[in-house]
């Protein structure tokens, strides 16, 4: 019996050692991601930190830039409002509260921040489903006085979420701010867009609301985009997903398609990526699919794009590979067709279900293009550590997988990256605003926290 014993402890231990060379063997022969160190980090203050209201990728604004400034918003640990303005050329910070009070216990209450031509700074806050909270500062590139809460046009602005203010581009200039928000519920909702008057100092609707999932039969839908983009021939690209209902006792999420549409005059008229027109408003019975994702597929909706030197649209999204493994993926258009590539290799899958805010493995991803068409996709997520994260893919074949960079080396937790998308065009820097941030599952109550947040630059291209 002793010696059974021995033989049986012997084994065990040759296979334990047989393991721990193995693990040791894979960290050293494959190499760990490098880290691509900032060239700025710019401490702001701490800020609230229980879910991801600050760090929610769907604020298509959260940083700005303009004429030497950058600007930004937060909530505080108290929940008070917060707004930033940054010196670029000295990194000195001004901060003014804006008085509330706020819900920051949803995570779809977050922040936006647009500039007009005449450099007015305007913000929108605080609603998911709610009637429109907005306002505009009283002098250009200021942020120490403000309007009282304002309307826009006081038409379709009772049920609002997800506000976007869209900086549009003409040439290499600035045409008119737009304001492109969710009108309705999940389900069962429209995308709508309004354009600002620099001269009358108002807001005027596009009519109809360009994305239409009201009022269908047998069953409603609702449209959530992508970040929108304009090339340089001042063309905006809208890509965007559509939900339908639930499936399943489980309430697995049913984000189905990705399809596109682009409009040469600032969303008065619509075109497939073969220039068809679109009749109005596009609806998913005439919307163009530009790639086909079936119902329970762990699409995410409000992911990203950007357009190339040439004007065509990258979008980067994830949804379930042939394994049922959600993927990080990129999808583009060459001129004559339509392109899918995977970017991630992960192993393990997760179900998106349920209502609300959601804490996932890995970030909704955003994506920039440097001038020699290489395309960067940001994220952060298990395949990381929950670290902030770059992969390049490089022009013209964009390779599937590409290359990873660390980008902060702490875990950010559940946090989405939020970025200066001005400040990228004009100078080629990946701006970010950075913040650990929790997440309770539907949004659903969670101990008071806060965490420190930082406006953190990247020289992606130079410094790769």
């Amino acid at each position: 019996m002793k010696r059974l014993a021995g033989r049986v402890y012997q084994t065990r231990l040759v296979a334990l050692v047989v393991l721990v060379m193995a693990v040791l063997k894979a960290m050293y022969t494959f190499p760990r991601p490098k880290e691509l160190s900032p060239s700025n980090i710019v401490p702001i203050g701490k800020g609230w930190a229980s879910n991801t209201v600050n760090t929610v990728i769907f604020r298509h604004h959260g940083l700005v830039s303009k004429d030497g400034f950058q600007f930004g918003a937060y909530y505080g640990a108290d929940g008070e409002l917060w707004v930033v303005r940054r010196e670029l050329k000295t990194d000195r910070v001004v901060l003014h509260q804006i008085h509330g009070p706020f819900n920051t216990t949803d995570a779809h209450n977050s922040i936006s921040l647009g500039l007009d031509r005449l450099g007015f700074l305007h913000i929108s806050y605080d609603q998911h489903g709610d009637t429109l909270r907005y306002r505009r500062s009283s002098r250009p590139l200021s942020i120490d006085a403000w309007s009282e809460e304002l309307p826009m046009t006081g038409v379709r602005e009772g049920q609002v979420t997800y506000p976007s203010f869209l900086m549009s581009r003409i040439g290499e200039g600035y045409g008119p701010l737009l304001f492109l928000y969710r009108l309705g519920v999940s389900g069962d909702g429209d995308a709508c867009l309004k354009e600002y008057d620099e001269a009358r100092r108002c807001w005027v609707d596009r009519n109809p609301c360009i994305l239409k999932g009201t009022g269908q039969r047998p069953w409603t839908s609702n449209p959530y985009w992508n970040h929108p983009a304009f090339d340089k021939y001042g063309r905006l690209h809208l890509s965007f997903v559509w939900r339908t209902h639930a499936t399943g006792k489980d309430r697995i999420v049913s984000n189905i398609n990705i399809d596109y549409a682009f409009s040469p005059d600032l969303g008065r008229t619509w075109f497939t990526s073969r220039g068809r027109p679109l009749k109005m408003p596009i609806t998913q019975v005439n919307s163009e699919t530009v790639f086909a994702v079936s119902p329970g597929a762990n699409l995410i909706n409000q992911a990203s794009s950007a357009v190339d030197s040439n004007g065509r649209p990258h979008i980067a999204f994830y949804s379930d590979d042939p394994d049922g493994v959600p993927q990080y993926q990129h999808l583009w258009f060459d001129g004559k067709k339509w392109r899918h590539s995977y970017v991630s290799e992960r192993t393990e899958p997760f179900v998106l279900r349920g209502g609300g805010t959601l804490p996932i493995p890995i970030s909704r991803p955003e994506v920039v293009i440097d001038d020699a068409d290489n395309v960067y996709i940001v994220f952060r997520g298990d395949l990381t550590g929950q670290r902030m994260a770059v992969k390049r893919l490089l022009a013209p074949d964009y390779q599937p997988y590409g290359e990873m960079r660390i980008l902060w080396g702490d875990t950010v937790e559940f946090a989405e990256p939020v970025i200066d998308r001005i400040r990228w065009h004009s100078d080629r820097v990946l701006s970010m605003l950075i913040q650990r941030s929790g997440q309770p599952a539907h949004d659903g109550e969670a101990p008071k926290r806060t965490e420190p947040i930082f406006i953190v630059d990247w020289n992606l291209v130079n410094g790769w």
